[in-house]
């Protein structure tokens, strides 16, 4: 069930949403302006839903769904937000020296057609799947509308695993956020995060083998857990999720290729 709360005496606007790109969210926005809170989340949330319903790849009305299957046989032209989305992972995916891949298989032989913003798949079997990137882009979004309009201290939490601080903690220097063992739900350990996002990815039991290394098409075991804190969100979720693809100790020489705070081996 959707919670939403303000509490006057310290001016936090409390909202928590049950399912949201496969997660809980729960958001954290401070400001004395109870209406303009309300309204700056009303919007952010409907969008944030808009950007859910163009990737979520099991939703069979989303256009990331109908993409994977028309273009199978044919070529399909993508709408601007999912073309832009699609050329900023084919980045990551050149930066990554390949680790980032959002086709599970091999994006070199996606046929991208630039002139008219369309792919086609070059090979059977292929599909689009932005699980990897999706909840950072959700962040990236978050941080633009919210520093735009003011905000100065915020926090947003996707289930502990993809989370952006705005400011620090109304009784600290910044936001403490827990990294718990999936295992078993015990704490590992605990970063401070302040003006700056952090992701992290691994196998759990609910979800285990769910990341590809598409190098050797073959899904990832173990329980290796690593994190990243970063300023840029998107930077963040991907590059945890091509760490565990990569399955290197200690981090892969590609990270070089970006500007990162920290990055941590947690298992």
């Amino acid at each position: 069930m959707r919670y939403a709360n303000y509490y006057p005496s310290s001016g936090l606007y409390h909202v928590s949403l049950p399912l949201l790109m496969g997660t809980r969210l729960d958001v954290l926005l401070f400001g004395e302006d109870r209406q303009q809170l309300e309204s700056l989340w009303l919007d952010t949330e409907a969008e944030l839903y808009r950007r859910e319903k163009m990737l979520n790849r099991f939703d069979e009305a989303s256009e990331v769904a109908k993409v994977n299957h028309d273009a199978q046989y044919s070529s399909v032209p993508l709408s601007d937000g999912l073309w832009e989305t699609l050329l900023d992972c084919r980045r990551y995916y050149e930066l990554t020296d390949g680790f980032f891949d959002v086709t599970l298989s091999d994006f070199s032989k996606l046929i991208i057609m630039e002139e008219s913003h369309s792919i086609l798949f070059g090979q059977y079997g292929m599909m689009l799947d932005f699980g990897g990137y999706a909840k950072g882009y959700a962040l990236q979004c978050v941080r633009k509308r919210f520093l735009e309009a003011g905000i100065k201290r915020a926090l947003i939490n996707f289930g502990n695993s993809s989370v952006l601080a705005i400011g620090a903690h109304p009784f600290g220097e910044s936001w403490p956020v827990g990294i718990e063992d999936p295992a078993g739900g015990a704490l590992i350990t605990t970063l401070n995060l302040k003006d700056t996002s952090m992701s992290v990815s691994g196998n759990t039991p609910a979800h285990p083998q769910h990341i590809i290394n598409t190098e050797k098409s073959v899904a990832v075991e173990g329980d290796m857990m690593v994190a990243i804190v970063a300023d840029d969100p998107v930077d963040a979720e991907v590059l945890t999720t091509a760490w565990i693809a990569s399955g290197e100790v200690p981090a892969p020489e590609w990270m070089k290729n970006f500007d990162l705070k920290n990055t941590y081996r947690i298992k």
